[in-house]
């Protein structure tokens, strides 16, 4: 079973069809019935496993934590091998979109976790997997279709490993973010120049396809232009992020200080 170029959906049955190239008429509309079933029921489920990984001793949440991260890197050789057995890889299959490139985060912090670590965690993880729930551009197959319920599983698995690094009492503090930033931004670079070089769109860098907004901007402002936007959103959602613990940590060490100096008087 082989896709047949230039033809919609490949000529493959639907369950095996991707979002690049799906017959017309299969998806669903995103914030309709299916796609607030998905984010209600993912979320439940999300709920339910933090709950049990809140119970467990130190060992079992390290078990619970390499099951994700193993559970992930399975999902992405299935897709692999899912693209290529039915003819449909091409290069902007490769693992570098910023929801792919969290498995490798997640499989460096489990395996070496550190503060470091639990921050490029915490300030890629939720917002990527928030991201991609939001604006699924797998809205365009059906629902029980392969890469639709790879993706809605995988984004979910994301957002339960970055919560459960927050459960193992990681809290962030502003300091964290330039542990974040400079990972981030030095692979936005490479892979800026990646996509010019094989004209792939990791990242959505490279016109954003797929992503309504990112699209409609590249319109108004040039393919360049839109770029722009990026820092300005990542500002915004790290603040959001990080600012209240910060604030919080904060008012705790002054509490702390103020106690040690009324001790010392």
């Amino acid at each position: 079973m082989k896709a047949i170029k230039d033809v919609p959906g490949g000529g493959l049955p639907p369950f095996w069809q991707i979002p690049e190239n799906p017959a017309p008429g299969l998806g669903w509309p995103k914030y309709g019935l299916v796609h607030w079933c998905w984010l209600l029921s993912g979320a439940a489920v999300v709920a339910a496993l933090l709950l049990l990984y809140s119970r467990l001793n130190a060992k079992g949440r390290r078990i619970m934590m390499w099951a994700v991260v193993i559970l992930q890197l399975i999902n992405e050789v299935d897709t692999q091998t899912m693209l290529i057995a039915t003819g449909q890889w091409d290069p902007s299959d490769l693992p570098l979109h910023l929801c792919s490139l969290t498995e490798f985060i997640f499989l460096a912090h489990v395996i070496r976790p550190s503060r470091a670590m639990s921050a490029v965690v915490y300030g890629v993880g939720f917002p990527a997997a928030a991201f991609g729930l939001a604006f699924p551009t797998w809205s365009v197959l059906p629902v029980w279709n392969f890469s639709s319920l790879h993706s809605f599983v995988f984004h979910f698995m994301m957002i339960l490993y970055t919560a459960m690094v927050l459960v193992n009492g990681y809290r962030p503090r502003l300091k964290d973010l330039k542990r974040a930033a400079i990972p981030l931004a030095v692979s936005v670079v490479a892979i800026f120049v990646f996509n010019k070089i094989v004209h792939t769109d990791f990242l959505f860098i490279n016109g954003g396809k797929g992503v309504g907004f990112l699209e409609a901007l590249v319109g108004v402002m040039g393919v360049y232009g839109y770029l722009v936007i990026f820092p300005v959103l990542l500002t915004v959602i790290w603040t959001a992020m990080f600012l209240p613990f910060e604030i919080k940590a904060r008012k705790k060490e002054r509490a702390e200080n103020e106690c040690a100096e009324a001790k010392n008087e």
